[in-house]
């Protein structure tokens, strides 16, 4: 299967779960970003599929993190219980800064460098983040990539909080995952 193709089943599966007005293909978060309106001036990743609500910047710049109802949603909830729960507070997971809901990457031919770039660009993106591979070897090869930077976290050689909120699925167990959901 083709990413695109993989792309347009879970975004019907994800319309069915939040409805068609949350649901993003090809997210361009230029749009909600009013510090810059172009791709000159700013890299602004294009999500393969973002879940609102979506943040503007001037919502996120007094602290009003909109994402923030999506907490009790039974997405959230599930998700949480089944790959999250081994890790912190979900508020401490939680990425207030997130342009939207849920950003969702799907990585089935790249390299490693392209694929650290999605990581990063998802969990920086979404207050939850996904990343959806084609193997269960890919599959492996990003979560040595989260190692690494937690890893890095830990010896506080960085200063972020980040993909303590991505869960990295293979394309058929997400797809599980969302039908029970729906």
């Amino acid at each position: 299967m083709k990413a695109t193709d993989y792309q347009n089943e879970i975004v019907e599966l994800l319309q069915n779960i939040f409805g068609k007005d949350l649901v993003r293909k090809e997210w361009d978060s230029v749009e909600y970003d009013s510090h810059f309106n172009n791709h000159k001036n700013v890299y602004a990743p294009r999500l393969d599929v973002a879940v609102g609500p979506f943040n503007f910047y001037p919502n996120l710049d007094v602290g009003t993190d909109n994402s923030l109802k999506m907490v009790k949603h039974a997405f959230t909830k599930k998700l949480r219980e089944q790959f999250l729960d081994d890790r912190e507070k979900l508020e401490n997971i939680w990425n207030r800064f997130g342009r939207c809901y849920l950003a969702i990457e799907i990585e089935f031919n790249s390299n490693s460098k392209h694929a650290f770039g999605s990581l990063i660009n998802a969990s920086v993106s979404g207050a939850l983040a996904i990343v959806v591979v084609n193997t269960e070897k890919k599959k492996k090869e990003l979560e040595r990539l989260i190692n690494y930077v937690l890893r890095l976290q830990d010896f506080d050689l960085i200063e972020l909080n980040s993909l303590r909120n991505l869960v990295v699925f293979e394309k058929s167990e997400f797809v599980e995952f969302l039908k029970t959901i729906i």
